[in-house]
């Protein structure tokens, strides 16, 4: 394990977390480039109801969903309640969304959804390893 600070820390996932939220307000494939484990470490469970495996795969779909909507993909992108824990090489980020997105031929989609996001250190930076999207509805059987 090494050395951490749990408050630096924390504003440096809160602005990757901030960074990938609007990332997604745009596809913008780049930013996964940046931040995400290079090769097949990242295991995503996409909103779509759809996985992807590794970081090509993903940018793969990032950038088929910017040609469906004509080079131009303008999502709307709302977190809420996040919460970030820090475990000194690893980072967890959870939150609750609303995403609005016009896909063009494949349609709009707007849609309430809980969100995973982790990221573990590497020696200069941290990198998502997982996100996992799905769909939030309250209130079934007692939930919140």
């Amino acid at each position: 394990m090494s050395d951490f600070d749990v408050q630096k820390d924390t504003a440096d996932i809160k602005k990757l977390h901030e960074d990938f939220c609007e990332a997604n307000t745009c596809a913008d494939w780049p930013f996964l480039e940046k931040n995400v484990a290079p090769g097949d470490v990242l295991v995503w469970y996409n909103l779509n109801q759809s996985n992807y495996h590794g970081l090509d795969h993903i940018v793969e779909l990032w950038k088929m969903l910017d040609s469906k909507a004509g080079g131009g993909v303008h999502a709307l992108v709302e977190p809420r309640d996040d919460e970030i824990t820090i475990f000194s090489d690893s980072a967890l980020v959870t939150y609750l969304l609303h995403f609005e997105a016009d896909f063009g031929k494949l349609g709009k989609v707007s849609q309430d959804a809980r969100c995973t996001e982790v990221w573990r250190r590497s020696e200069d930076s941290w990198q998502m390893i997982h996100f996992h999207c799905s769909n939030y509805e309250p209130g079934i059987m007692g939930g919140k």
